[in-house]
């Protein structure tokens, strides 16, 4: 049963609480998972150790004020790995703080928000992820409300090879100014290595928040590098030498039908043909973060090997040479 479905009513929380804990640990992995309940365990001894009376947390919905609200439109991955990120380094800083994808946010809220911060990637020529298609066609519209008490913002993930590169972080930050919220901080606007740009954004961004919010929870608490300890590595097996053979799950296209514009031209008129790709790796003991290299070994089928010799009228192991380059 998957996290966001396990049943609340025996356990002592709030409706709200309810809902904030099911939205929290919706698409958290078995990693992420182990990370929380190591957190909370960690709360729990601080207040143990203060003698602080369990009694229930004001509901975070209720005082914007004293919150961060960090919103993730993600289409890969990428971007909610990045917003992930973020909401770790905020409640390690010990700040208020509540994580959601942009198609669960409650757009009703946005003109009562104090401090937004925004991760969204940009898919083909500047379309924007189809979990915040919603979000972006709100906040662009005229149903949007003014929103001078807001302080906002923006990183961006985007791939340069296309003309409208992060285009849709960038409408978005030069929309929630003019609806008169401040930015804070210049939108960080991050290639296909996204770390060199949203490694110094995240660090800014926290100084910043951590400078507009006070702290809010214990100062015992836990310290993020002990509690992640607490699942130790898998050493695999599998390497360069020894392959994993994977199944693969998903292979879907992610880029645009017409292909135009920087990324047309630079491969001769040849569109790019740009997908995302799941594959299976239980049992292999591999663990991947954003940024590591995936090798690939594919294999093609014998029946299409055995028709492409026959049709080209060849042996299996004949030497075929193509402009004078040996194959």
């Amino acid at each position: 049963m998957p996290a966001s479905a396990l049943p609340l009513t025996p356990v002592p929380l709030s409706a709200d609480q309810g809902d904030l804990l099911g939205r929290l640990t919706h698409d958290l992995d078995t990693q992420r998972l182990w990370w929380l309940s190591g957190y909370a365990a960690g709360l729990a001894n601080a207040q143990t150790a203060t003698g602080a009376a369990a009694t229930p947390a004001p509901a975070i919905a209720n005082r914007p004020s004293q919150r961060l609200t960090i919103v993730y439109g993600s289409q890969t991955g990428n971007a909610r790995r990045e917003a992930e990120r973020l909401h770790a380094d905020a409640l390690a800083a010990g700040l208020e703080v509540r994580l959601l994808r942009a198609d669960a946010y409650p757009q009703r809220e946005l003109a009562s928000e104090r401090l937004l911060y925004i991760v969204i990637s940009t898919q083909g020529e500047g379309d924007p992820p189809d979990d915040a298609i919603g979000l972006v066609e709100f906040i662009s519209g005229k149903r949007a409300p003014q929103l001078p008490e807001l302080k906002f913002a923006m990183l961006g993930l985007g791939d340069s090879s296309y003309a409208d590169f992060c285009g849709i972080a960038r409408r978005l930050d030069a929309r929630l100014a003019e609806l008169g919220a401040t930015r804070l901080i210049a939108a960080g606007e991050a290639d296909l290595e996204i770390e060199p740009v949203a490694g110094p954004w995240r660090g800014q961004a926290m100084a910043l928040a951590r400078s507009a919010l006070k702290s809010t929870l214990p100062s015992a608490t836990l310290p993020l590098a002990t509690v992640t300890a607490l699942r130790p590595p898998v050493i695999s097996a599998h390497s360069h030498d020894r392959p994993f053979a994977a199944e693969v799950l998903l292979n879907q296209r992610i880029s645009g039908r017409e292909f135009k514009g920087v990324g047309y031209l630079q491969h001769g008129g040849v569109g790019q043909d740009v997908r995302h790709v799941e594959l299976a790796l239980e049992g292999s003991g591999l663990q991947y973060e954003p940024g590591d290299a995936l090798g690939v070994w594919p294999r093609n089928s014998g029946a299409v090997v055995d028709a492409v010799l026959h049709a080209a009228q060849l042996e299996g192991d004949s030497t075929v040479s193509d402009t004078g380059n040996a194959l």
